[in-house]
């Protein structure tokens, strides 16, 4: 009698589930092609930026362009000017000196409105706390793109923090711009690395000042930021070296 076929073993190899690969939206591919371009000095502060242009160049829709500049310009990289089109921000030494008055009224009364919610109110201070690590991590990588990122998420949380929407947005439109023309002029943090360093240090001290309650400690560290901050308005300039040369509103090739 013929003994029965064994049946094979099944294989008792499991597999894991694999995360889902998301793919790169075009938007934002589009996004890094265009910074790609401002970081390396194809596209310069005051360029017009053509929609029409660049869709044929990259093959793309117009809409997927407007989209990708609408998400530059929420960054600050880019000014939408109504009836005349998309500038790569350009901000000069004295345009500099005016945000900072115009930022230090406003978010001085952000700091006022976090320090009289917190009277009354638990407020979470950590994505504060958790923003100037990661400032620390990536100056100490040279990346400064990134860190000036984290930065502005710093200062959005802290907006946030005041819980005046209204605010949020005239910050936004002040101080977003004013910062990504610090990562164009700036990329080099060897030149100016010593005062990014204390800049990131006052960020925690007004941290610190909040979590204390202290209005006096916040508002010093404030006003010590507002100070260093004006180091970086004027770029190579404020270093001792020539600006790059800029031309007015040239079209983007």
């Amino acid at each position: 009698m013929r003994a029965p076929r064994a049946e094979p073993e099944q294989s008792k190899t499991h597999f894991t589930k694999s995360p889902k690969v998301r793919p790169i939206r075009l938007t934002d591919q589009i996004v890094d092609i265009i910074k790609d371009q401002i970081f390396s000095g194809v596209l310069r502060p005051g360029d017009r930026v053509v929609e029409q242009k660049f869709a044929r160049d990259l093959g793309v829709g117009q809409n997927a362009i407007r989209e990708a500049l609408i998400s530059l310009a929420h960054t600050g990289f880019v000014r939408r000017v109504p009836n005349k089109g998309t500038y790569i921000t350009e901000i000069t030494q004295e345009d500099g000196r005016k945000i900072a008055r115009v930022r230090g009224a406003l978010e001085g009364l952000v700091i006022d409105l976090v320090l009289e919610r917190a009277k009354t109110e638990p407020l979470d201070f950590s994505l504060l706390d958790d923003r100037v690590a990661q400032m620390r991590q990536l100056l100490k990588a040279r990346d400064i793109v990134t860190f000036y990122e984290r930065d502005i998420e710093y200062h959005r949380a802290l907006w946030h923090l005041a819980g005046d929407e209204y605010l949020s947005q005239l910050l936004e439109q002040i101080v977003v711009p004013l910062f990504a023309f610090f990562i164009m002029v700036n990329r080099d943090p060897q030149r100016q690395f010593e005062e990014i360093a204390i800049a990131t240090e006052i960020h925690q001290e007004i941290a610190d000042g909040l979590k204390a309650r202290s209005p006096e400690g916040a508002r010093r560290a404030f006003q010590k930021l507002l100070d260093t901050s004006l180091v970086f308005s004027g770029g190579p300039k404020a270093a001792g070296k020539a600006p790059p040369r800029i031309k007015k509103q040239r079209a983007a090739k």
